[in-house]
């Protein structure tokens, strides 16, 4: 048996030190919070619930990851789950030294489809199944006192159809996986300064976040070239650059 080590040293662009600006980037400017707690829910298409001030108090109190038909799970064939639109909401406040930085919202997966709204504006739609997606809702909540509600409703039907192409998803086949349907998967809210490492959420914030993948493999050689790529944003109004450098030891054993 060998044991290969593998040095590996890598750009990863993460901004840790400012040189064209006097401010100074602190990398530990980044929250990332668990936002499973404090969800309600209720089965069914409520009228109005989008709306911020809707009165939610009768829904029941959940946490994430809940889907709202897992009672069927091992009772009834995978193909005989319940199906239909629920709605989740969720009240949180954020607190005021956060204002002025970026805020985003994750969601690690919504089955089927889901249409999304903080304070009572919509900020989208995502039809893809079980994969995550996220949001910048940055400019649309409250920091301080006053109460920001997320809400979002989502439809797990079998033959739920795209809005733009009126079609059913054409890789979803009830004997491929059980359907759970509602938000079977966690949520995290992310806060972090106008100059940031993205998401790897291309569905709607189109980011791509930090990818490690390896190239050049040679099996018999038992080589390989390890690349990283990281997307940052800047969205300030100065240029700025930023150096960064992460040294990473791989130990494999074959």
């Amino acid at each position: 048996m060998k044991h290969i080590f593998l040095y590996l040293l890598i750009a990863l662009l993460l901004p840790i030190q400012s040189f064209a600006s006097k401010q100074t980037f602190n990398e530990n400017e980044r929250a990332k919070y668990n936002f499973n707690p404090g969800w309600l829910l209720f089965i069914g298409d409520a009228s109005e619930a989008s709306q911020q001030k809707y009165d939610d108090s009768s829904w029941k109190k959940i946490t994430l990851p809940h889907a709202f038909n897992e009672d069927d799970a091992f009772k009834v064939a995978i193909d005989n789950h319940t199906t239909g639109i629920v709605w989740y909401r969720k009240h949180f406040k954020l607190s005021s030294s956060d204002k002025g930085k970026k805020v985003f919202l994750e969601f690690e997966g919504v089955r089927q489809a889901g249409e999304f709204y903080v304070n009572g504006k919509a900020i989208g739609i995502h039809e893809n199944g079980v994969m995550a997606c996220g949001f910048d809702i940055s400019d649309l909540v409250n920091f301080g006192k006053k109460e920001n509600v997320i809400a979002v409703r989502i439809d797990n039907s079998w033959d739920y159809k795209e809005k733009k192409s009126g079609t059913t998803f054409q890789w979803s086949n009830k004997n491929f996986n059980a359907n759970y349907g509602g938000l079977p998967k966690n949520v995290n809210l992310h806060i972090t300064s106008k100059i940031y490492q993205t998401l790897p959420l291309y569905s709607n914030l189109q980011t791509t976040g930090t990818y490690v993948y390896a190239k050049d493999i040679d099996m018999k050689k038992k080589s390989a070239i390890i690349c990283a790529e990281s997307e940052v944003k800047n969205e300030t109004q100065n240029l700025r650059k930023y150096l960064s450098k992460l040294s990473l030891r791989i130990w494999m054993e074959i």
